[in-house]
């Protein structure tokens, strides 16, 4: 309760002008006294009214034409200059609203990005978190425009209707009384009916997609020919009639709803209406109200009357983007560290320590060693544990990477190859123990310096529909101009003939003539994209994954090329790789379960015996005969 109440949504909103204001004053404070001087200049608008109408009809009593001006310029002059300002007013309005939207909306999308930027991996990865940053970023992207736009719209109307309650309220208190209690019951019901339509709409949603999908699946040659072979034609009719029928139902109800309400609100009015005019009438009698203030006033009550209703819009989505505007302001306020899990470290000075001031981690800030020329690698009793987690994915990680050394690490799902990956390319920084280059903590080295030292294709490679060039030269942007050396990665990475030899063809979706690759050719290019970087250490995660048996064999022939001068790790659930590697290491359950050649560990009949059996009887038996699964 007390974290709702924090992050409220008047707070919310009052937390995001703040940061537009911060960073744009003059646009955002133009945008935020526009609405207000609108609304103050209707009240000498219907004081300059007031006076001509009773200068007319107080009679001309003999006065000339001239006398008559004299008497009246000063009021017309007023409501031509009130007119023009508020002319004036409203386009500069549109101008600054406009340019403000945008400039907002890129303004925290920034600020969400520089945020995200210094987040550990380990934390991004989690899905409470990402979904945290994607809620917001969509927030700030997409949802701001019109979170914005309501919210001025939302001003404008309030400083409106406060400038007519003052009109009221300078004629006769009880009136701008009677105005005041009139608008908050008319706005509260207008604004139940609004929430109560919406609501519907929103459950709708589901009930309309499921009778558009149903009354399709009818008329589809592909599911027709099903549906009459087995008879369910009329099944799925019937359901396509159940389901609109509802739908039909809760609206024509809430229709109803909405006329009753809208009757009430009319009644209500009204009747504020006459109780006002009654009460002025009186006044007049008595000698202290004028037939203009009886005009202005009812010109008033109407024009507020007509405010309560179209202030029930922009008031329900701000309520229902309340949520997102939560979201928002939520991650825009998070402190780099904000919950501490089971086992987790918590003390303040460890999360400084090990995430650094900024939210990134520590090596990030205090890192300065130039990484040493051989490359030799070693984890030293490395135990990882994800933020949150009670236990750990790896523990008591013992293991060295000789230069030039070609390891295979391979393990069953969810035994912590990606984890060690990732420790190993310093995504990630271990719980406890080590990972060191030629005996530097990786947390001291230069980090510029490790990440030009290091390359790698993911198994969740990215493709970048652009063209083949940067699919590849992305590794290495200071190459992407250098044809032979994009060739040259595109040769090692076994993708020399994507594009037909065209760097400058255009590979994806996006752009109208562009070529659709297979998601083998897409992972040849990414393996291409590791190749370009003269890095020392490659890893290559599941390189085969998305490649058939030919493509797979070409990539292995290309594979010395790929890996001369550098330390190699590849991880592969495919088993035969292993074989030619000269180390292949066992992840099982978090910790190293084995490590030799093939035949070393094929002799020791353990875990890897088993899994290459296990996958080697898919294809043949152990006399090289017909397998038999």
């Amino acid at each position: 309760m007390k974290r709702s109440s924090r992050y409220s949504l008047g707070r919310c909103m009052m937390l995001l002008v703040y940061r537009i204001w911060r960073a744009m004053p003059v646009l955002a404070s133009v945008w935020l006294a526009v609405p207000l001087l609108l609304g103050l200049l209707l009240v000498p608008g219907f004081a300059a009214q007031r006076e001509l109408i009773d200068l007319f009809t107080g009679g001309i009593g003999g006065k000339s034409w001239t006398e008559m001006l004299a008497l009246a310029w000063q009021p017309v002059v007023v409501i031509a200059a009130v007119a023009m300002l508020r002319s004036s007013l409203s386009a500069l309005d549109q101008m600054t609203d406009s340019g403000l939207k945008d400039r907002a909306s890129m303004l925290l999308q920034a600020e969400v990005h520089a945020k995200a930027v210094g987040v550990p991996l380990e934390r991004m990865e989690q899905a409470g978190y990402y979904d945290r940053l994607d809620r917001a970023n969509q927030a700030a992207r997409s949802e701001l425009f019109d979170i914005l736009q309501n919210g001025i719209a939302l001003l404008r109307l309030l400083f409106e209707f406060a400038g007519l309650l003052v009109v009221c309220w300078l004629a006769d208190p009880v009136v701008g009384v009677i105005l005041a209690f009139v608008f908050t019951v008319s706005f509260a019901i207008r604004l139940e009916a609004d929430m109560v339509k919406r609501r519907l709409n929103r459950e709708l949603t589901f009930s309309g997609r499921y009778s558009d999908y149903l009354r399709s699946a009818a008329v589809q040659p592909a599911t027709v020919k099903e549906l009459r072979l087995f008879g369910s034609m009329s099944y799925l009719i019937g359901k396509w009639h159940a389901v609109t029928e509802q739908a039909v139902t809760l609206r024509g109800d809430a229709n109803r709803r909405e006329i009753r309400h809208g009757i009430v609100v009319s009644a209500v009015q009204i009747a504020g209406l006459f109780a006002s005019i009654v009460w002025l009438v009186l006044q007049m009698k008595a000698g202290t109200f004028t037939a203009g203030t009886l005009v202005v006033v009812f010109q008033a009550m109407r024009q507020a009357y007509g405010i309560s209703g179209r202030m029930a819009w922009p008031v329900g989505k701000l309520y229902l983007q309340s949520a997102k505007i939560t979201d928002l302001v939520r991650y825009l306020h998070e402190p780099p560290e904000t919950e501490a899990g089971a086992g987790e470290r918590t003390g303040a000075a460890e999360r400084r320590e090990r995430y650094g001031p900024d939210g990134a981690s520590a090596a990030e800030s205090r890192s300065s060693q130039v990484p040493g020329e051989e490359g030799c690698i070693v984890f030293d009793q490395v135990e990882f544990r994800y933020p949150g987690a009670s236990q750990p994915v790896l523990r008591n990680i013992r293991l060295e990477l000789k230069p030039g050394e070609t390891v295979a690490l391979v393990g069953g799902n969810g035994a912590g190859k990606s984890t060690l990956v990732r420790l190993l390319l310093g995504l990630y920084e271990p719980t406890s123990g080590q990972v060191t280059w030629d005996g530097t903590d990786y947390r001291e080295l230069d980090r510029e310096l490790f990440r030009e030292s290091v390359s790698a294709a993911f198994q969740d490679y990215v493709r970048y529909e652009t063209t083949v060039r940067d699919n590849v030269g992305f590794g290495r942007p200071d190459l992407l101009n250098d044809d032979d050396s994009v060739r040259l990665a595109m040769r090692a990475g076994g993708a020399e003939r994507i594009g037909g030899g065209d760097l400058d063809s255009r590979v994806g979706l996006v752009t109208e003539g562009a070529r659709e690759l297979s998601g083998g050719q897409w992972q040849r290019l990414a393996i291409s994209r590791a190749a370009i970087r003269p890095a020392r250490l490659l890893v290559l995660d599941e390189p085969t994954a998305a490649l058939d048996p030919q493509h797979e064999q070409e990539l292995y022939r290309s594979f010395r090329e790929l890996s001369r001068g550098r330390t190699v790790l590849f991880v592969s659930h495919r088993l035969g790789w292993a074989r030619y590697a000269d180390r292949i290491v066992v992840l099982r359950d978090g910790a190293i379960a084995e490590e030799g050649t093939h035949e070393a560990l094929m002799a020791a009949d353990s875990c890897y015996a088993a899994m290459f059996r296990a996958q080697a009887w898919w294809y043949c038996d152990e006399r090289g005969g017909k397998g038999q699964p």
